[in-house]
């Protein structure tokens, strides 16, 4: 141990990047597969989910404790008619309530739906 003390000040810089977008997650028509996700914040967050195609589904929200990952349910409907479809895209976005700045972060996970004959 020293007699001497000294505070040390300086200044550090830090850069973050937007999550990317992860997938495809590739879907049977008339089942559902677990998308793993994270909350990454130091709090309890409530995030909203949303799916582009009208053949897919999930949840509206779900709240996610501190930085714990949850599987996050998605299912693929296929053709409501019951007939082979070509495979049908679609993106699942989670977004997060906007932060103290006013922005929001998005994460993308890009979805594939196939029939059972592909």
């Amino acid at each position: 141990s020293s007699g001497i003390n000294a505070e040390y000040i300086f200044p550090l810089v830090g850069q973050c990047h937007h999550p990317k977008p992860q997938g495809p997650f590739t879907i049977r028509a008339g089942q559902s597969i677990p998308v793993q996700f994270k909350n990454t914040f130091p709090v309890p967050t409530t995030f909203l989910l949303s799916v582009d195609n009208p053949l897919f589904a999930v949840k509206q929200s779900e709240l996610i404790r501190a930085k714990k990952t949850i599987n996050i349910m998605v299912t693929y409907n296929g053709s409501p008619s019951g007939q082979s479809l070509p495979a049908q895209t679609g993106k699942l976005t989670i977004t997060n309530p906007k932060n103290s700045a006013g922005q929001a972060v998005h994460w993308v996970f890009y979805l594939k739906g196939i029939s059972e004959k592909h």
